[in-house]
């Protein structure tokens, strides 16, 4: 039986993360050193000490004019100022938090943030600190997520074991803690793909909290009274990842009859994106089409599984589509809503597959 609801703070309830590495990025360029946001993605979840120490050691920074003292005192100070009176509520975050309270779940935070960001982050969610049962910190635990420290400090100070909560978490490293401390975890695709929640050990990966209506949505979800389908979170970080992925393997393709090379991408429902290319032959009929060979690759890998987004490169203006014979293999495994992305590069459209194949052939058995 699920008792309770714990949430990490930081892309999960409260739209913090790019304020965040802004700020970060604004300090090391205070102190004389080119910074960027990628420089900081791999660090988000665990901590203030390790979003700078990260970056920090990875721009070969192992001493003055770097100093994490420094870099904190800044973040505080930056943070305060920037996030005073914005709203900073992510889609569902106090729909779902208040929908636990009433429905008798206790909630929780477990945040590796400091603990007056948490609780300015709440502030700015339009949350109260009565909202949750306990706030956890990271000044609570020596040893910050990946390590179950701080979810296991919040079962004990709960009163229940790990199988009865549900962590939501956007992060590798959070979701892992999640895992280690014996939790139920659920993913939000808000900052990490989909496919390394999933591997991190992840039960289901949903947009965002909007994606349950209730707190009880969420526990159906979990204990299997719903049929809920899984299906990937499409963000524009998976779509942008699918297409990257599609071209390079275009220029791997093997074309040498018809020279037009194509590169297909496709994102299964437990994120994972396979890749594909077109490989000819001397014998036209036994030519591989791109599309078809990224279908079965997935397939070959996880079995039965659906596919949430195409995405074909061409060289071609406009992108071409996938031919018939691809678009019907894909039927077997696409949906109406799949998302088909087409592009060349300089030119792109999106559109659902339905609008390609509105009527697949489909073999009805008795």
């Amino acid at each position: 039986m699920i008792k309770a609801f714990l949430f990490d703070m930081d892309g999960v309830l409260a739209e913090s993360e790019d304020l965040s590495v802004s700020i970060g990025v604004s300090y090391f360029r205070s102190i004389g050193v080119n910074a960027n946001a990628s420089d900081f993605s791999r660090y988000l979840g665990g901590g203030e000490r390790i979003f700078f120490d990260g970056p920090a050691k990875a721009l070969g920074l192992s001493g003055s004019p770097y100093s994490y003292d420094e870099a904190s005192a800044y973040f505080r100070k930056e943070y305060e100022r920037r996030a005073s009176g914005l709203d900073l509520s992510l889609p569902g975050a106090r729909e779902i938090v208040r929908s636990a309270r009433k429905s008798g779940i206790m909630t929780a935070v477990a945040s590796s943030a400091p603990r007056w960001k948490v609780l300015m982050n709440i502030s700015c969610i339009g949350l109260t600190e009565s909202d949750f049962d306990f706030i956890a910190a990271g000044e609570d635990i020596k040893r910050n997520k990946p390590f179950p420290d701080i979810y296991t400090l919040c079962l004990i100070r709960l009163g229940i074991d790990g199988p009865e909560a549900v962590v939501f978490e956007d992060s590798v490293m959070g979701i892992k803690s999640a895992k280690s401390a014996g939790c139920h975890a659920i993913g939000t695709g808000s900052t990490y793909p989909s496919d390394a929640l999933y591997g991190a050990g992840a039960s289901y990966v949903v947009s965002d909290l909007a994606a349950f209506h209730s707190a009880s949505s969420a526990m159906d979800l979990l204990s299997g009274e719903r049929k809920w389908e899984k299906h990937a979170a499409i963000t524009g970080y998976v779509k942008e990842q699918a297409l990257k992925l599609a071209e390079r393997a275009g220029y791997n393709a093997y074309a040498p009859y018809s020279g037009f090379k194509v590169g297909a991408a496709v994102v299964a429902s437990s994120g994972k994106i396979y890749t594909g290319c077109n490989v000819e032959n001397a014998s036209y009929g036994a030519t591989i089409c791109a599309e078809r060979n990224a279908i079965t690759t997935a397939i070959a890998e996880e079995g039965r599984t659906s596919i949430d987004l195409i995405a074909v490169f061409t060289q071609s203006s406009p992108p071409s589509p996938p031919c018939a014979i691809c678009l019907q293999v894909l039927s077997e495994f696409a949906h109406p809503d799949t998302i088909v992305i087409l592009s060349s590069g300089s030119e792109r459209l999106e559109m659902k597959f339905s609008e390609l194949l509105p009527k697949p052939f489909a073999l009805n058995t008795i």
